[in-house]
């Protein structure tokens, strides 16, 4: 009886703990923008554009810093953080180490994340500099992250092809209708 006992209370602080745990590393797309998949190796690499659309409600300047992250959760390069202004648009490449034609030096005007050579992946996490991005400044609009817009293809280089990246919180955010039914169609900006 008093062994049922013990056991009870240890799952339910280990379930506690799991529970907090969880909740402490999820990321919410409201602050933050998430896309689920990059890959660089001896064959491929990543590209992603962020724009800046000079909206009125945006900051004439945004500060984000993009997190590539790999599958087990390790950092495949060091993060990148830069500002993007108004009507301009940042080009970044994950590539591997020595990569033949991609570096800083000869794409000075694009930022280069330079990993290992062996075949990784994993997704990417760009968080904003700002402490609060919800906050008007001064000047007016806010410097948040979710409203700038991301693109991105990961590209085969033997044959120039790749697919497609998708980004989860940004300006172009896609979702799907309550129903969920059949006939649901896929909604536009969040």
């Amino acid at each position: 009886m008093m062994l049922g006992k013990i056991i009870r209370i240890a799952l339910f602080l280990l379930m506690s703990a799991f529970c907090l745990a969880n909740s402490a590393w999820a990321i919410e797309n409201k602050s933050r923008v998430i896309s689920p998949y990059w890959q660089s190796d001896s064959g491929s690499y990543s590209f992603i554009a962020v724009s800046h659309s000079s909206l009125t409600t945006i900051a004439s300047q945004v500060g984000l810093v993009v997190n590539v992250i790999q599958n087990d959760n390790s950092t495949f390069a060091t993060a990148v953080s830069f500002t993007i202004s108004g009507g301009s648009t940042q080009r970044i490449f994950i590539v591997r180490t020595n990569h033949p034609t991609i570096s800083a030096a000869t794409i000075s005007s694009a930022q280069v994340i330079v990993g290992t050579t062996s075949f990784k992946h994993g997704h990417l996490r760009i968080d904003p500099v700002a402490t609060n991005p919800a906050i008007v400044t001064t000047l007016g609009g806010r410097r948040d992250v979710t409203m700038l817009n991301f693109w991105g293809a990961v590209i085969i280089e033997s044959n120039t092809t790749g697919f497609a990246m998708e980004f989860i919180g940004d300006m172009q955010d896609s979702t799907a209708t309550p129903s969920m039914d059949n006939s649901a169609t896929v909604s536009g900006v969040n």
